[in-house]
């Protein structure tokens, strides 16, 4: 279940800002247009926090998050088990900025591994997201 909770959190971290006192930092790679890019983002262990994230590049340019997704699939049996998506401002945030949308690195394990009930544990889960930001250069 752990696993599970880190790749959801693998996920999320991209876009979801820290509260104070349990802020991190922590890198992940995005591929934008052909270009893959390491991003800096702020975590956070905080279930309640609402606020979006911007993500930071090298040279100081940085990433705004306008919206997310991301899909959980069994490969095993190319089911789609859950998936879920969100946009701020209910898909009006930034509307009137040029946007880019960006692809995370799957990330796989076993539904064993991550604690997924009613799925053999042996399946291979695959988690893909993508987040639409608005380029700051």
């Amino acid at each position: 279940m752990r696993l599970f909770l880190a790749a959801l959190l693998a996920v999320t971290t991209m876009l979801v800002a820290a509260g104070t006192s349990s802020a991190a930092r922590t890198t992940d790679t995005l591929t934008c247009g052909g270009d893959t890019l390491t991003l800096t983002v702020t975590t956070t262990k905080n279930d309640n926090s609402v606020a979006w994230g911007v993500g930071t590049l090298s040279g100081g340019k940085h990433l705004i998050p306008t919206s997310f997704s991301f899909t959980a699939t069994d490969l095993t049996t190319n089911t789609v088990l859950f998936s879920d998506s969100q946009a701020k401002g209910n898909g009006n945030g930034m509307h009137n900025q040029a946007q880019i949308s960006c692809t995370g690195q799957p990330e796989q394990a076993t539904a064993g591994q991550l604690g997924i009930p009613g799925v053999n544990p042996t399946d291979v889960i695959q988690f893909d997201f993508t987040v639409t930001a608005v380029p700051k250069l």
